[in-house]
């Protein structure tokens, strides 16, 4: 994860919290596993997962991904 594909993501989040936040956002992923070594990094996911990204806003992530 790059800086730039963080913000591009979801501006002022971790790298992690942007990756599991698009992970998270997938409309056929019914379970995403998550640990988290630290009472702050659950609470990074947490918060990654609980506004999940419009499904327009995503495809945009993904189609930037694959021009690359």
């Amino acid at each position: 994860m790059t800086p730039e594909l963080v913000e591009f993501i979801r501006p002022g989040v971790s790298a992690p919290a942007a990756a599991l936040l698009a992970v998270a956002s997938c409309p056929a992923l019914d379970v995403v596993l998550v640990s988290a070594s630290t009472p702050e990094h659950w609470d990074d996911a947490a918060k990654a997962v609980a506004a999940p990204l419009a499904p327009e806003r995503l495809r945009s992530i993904l189609d930037e991904l694959t021009a690359g």
